[in-house]
């Protein structure tokens, strides 16, 4: 079943402030809750065909509690991440930790953040396969 093509841009979002906006948010999955800072703005272009949708699939496979620590981490890396969402990032995937930091990067608000967000999904991921080993 295709999803709404609304489900997308909100489950990225989501993935990676819902930890940022678990105080002021009702549901930060949903688009129409104005109290999420993303209500109102544009979803950036999709940088090639069909990039939302690999982002989407990716989305379906991290759990939502372990976006709140990936979040975390990616901007603060003393919040380390619990053996089950290290687990969750090595079973997505480089690719999909990658294409979720250039999804993020995407957004005005976090453009000055680029290299720092893409740098740091990368390191995350290398971190938790170390782990696993």
């Amino acid at each position: 079943m295709a999803r709404p093509a609304y489900v997308i841009p909100v489950m990225m979002v989501s993935f990676f402030l819902v930890c940022h906006t678990m105080t002021m948010a009702k549901n930060p999955r949903n688009e129409q809750d104005k109290e999420v800072p993303w209500f109102g703005e544009t979803l950036p272009p999709e940088p090639f065909t069909g990039f939302y949708t690999k982002v989407a699939q990716c989305l379906w496979n991290v759990n939502p509690v372990c976006g709140l620590q990936i979040y975390a981490h990616l901007f603060d890396q003393s919040k380390k991440l619990d053996d089950n969402c290290c687990n969750n990032v090595v079973k997505v995937g480089v690719q999909c930790s990658r294409d979720l930091g250039w999804a993020l990067g995407l957004y005005k608000k976090f453009k000055p953040h680029r290299a720092l967000i893409d740098k740091m999904s990368i390191i995350t991921y290398q971190e938790c396969v170390a782990r696993k080993l």
